[in-house]
């Protein structure tokens, strides 16, 4: 049976939106290259971390105190192999909110700096997997190594730009007309809608409690959708990241492409608002049970729902 879309998600649907380019600071792709140079002596490098995701800094020209190494301010496992002068962080859920999360490193040797102390960036669902650290000069063959993956990274700014200037706008749609012109309902297919709110956890006791859950597909356009009615119960307030840090996930590792992240409205402590995110999925790209992984806004407070189908 077809169901129409409520009127919020409707309007998220078929509002022409371009795809947002992601952030060239998020872009993990590749390594970072870090110098300690004594232009920034003295100050905290950032390193963005995500839970549950490594993060591997690799000290290419200096050695490691093996029992110099420590983190401060919250949970993060950290490994240490002081020969291949390598350490990795894997964070902990629960990642402070105030930004007081710092790694110090202290070198084994006596030259300058002894030591670096770097600002631990949590984040909801992106991290820095690998940071090459430098205290001296780097070699030409590093900078022609970044050079290159900046260019790369530049090549796939400008084509997502391309094609999303290439995306006409137009009017948001007022009436059923306009959801026929669209292509999301004709010939007889329609929006097929399926409450899924039973089906659904997500974590008990979090910021984030979600009251209603409803799943969508638009037959015509091989669009599905997941609305959710979301309460804070957290003392700041909530607002959805966007695409750079959306994720629908199946069981079987089948990974949809989110096209659209839509929030009703400001989440502030004690407020609700619903919360849409749109993806790209055949019926066969779309069977079994998905994770929605939602990121927060300058944050590390995500929202993670597990049980998701789709009609």
């Amino acid at each position: 049976m077809c169901t129409l879309l409520t009127a919020p998600l409707l309007l998220a649907l078929l509002t022409p939106t371009p795809a947002t380019p992601r952030s060239e600071a998020w872009d993990t792709s590749g390594a970072r290259y870090l110098e300690l140079v004594a232009e920034n002596a003295g100050a905290r490098p950032p390193v963005r971390i995500s839970p549950g995701q490594p993060t591997t800094l690799v000290f290419a020209d200096a050695p490691l105190h093996p029992e110099g190494v420590s983190v401060e301010g919250g949970r993060v496992g950290v490994a240490v192999n002081a020969e291949l002068g390598m350490v990795t962080l894997l964070p902990d859920n629960a990642l402070p909110e105030d930004g007081k999360l710092t790694l110090t490193v202290r070198f084994a040797d006596a030259q300058v700096p002894g030591s670096v102390t770097f600002r631990l960036v949590p984040h909801a669902t992106r991290a820095e997997h690998h940071v090459r650290v430098f205290r001296h000069a780097r070699s030409c063959e590093s900078h022609w190594q970044e050079t290159g993956q900046q260019r790369e990274r530049a090549e796939r700014c400008e084509d997502e730009l391309a094609r999303a200037r290439a995306r006409p706008e137009g009017p948001r749609p007022t009436g059923l007309t306009d959801v026929l012109a669209a292509g999301l309902v004709g010939q007889g297919m329609g929006v097929l809608g399926r409450d899924i709110k039973k089906d659904i956890t997500h974590r008990p006791g979090g910021t984030l409690q979600i009251s209603g859950a409803h799943s969508y597909r638009a037959e015509m356009r091989g669009l599905v959708a997941v609305e959710l009615d979301v309460e804070n119960k957290g003392a700041l307030p909530w607002t959805a990241q966007g695409l750079e840090a959306a994720e629908l996930v199946s069981t079987d590792g089948v990974r949809l492409r989110v096209v659209r992240v839509w929030q009703s409205g400001p989440l502030g402590p004690g407020e609700q608002a619903r919360l849409v995110v749109e993806a790209e999925a055949t019926v066969e790209q779309s069977r079994g049970a998905f994770l929605l992984k939602l990121g927060e806004a300058g944050g590390a407070r995500p929202l993670t729902v597990r049980g998701i189908t789709f009609p």
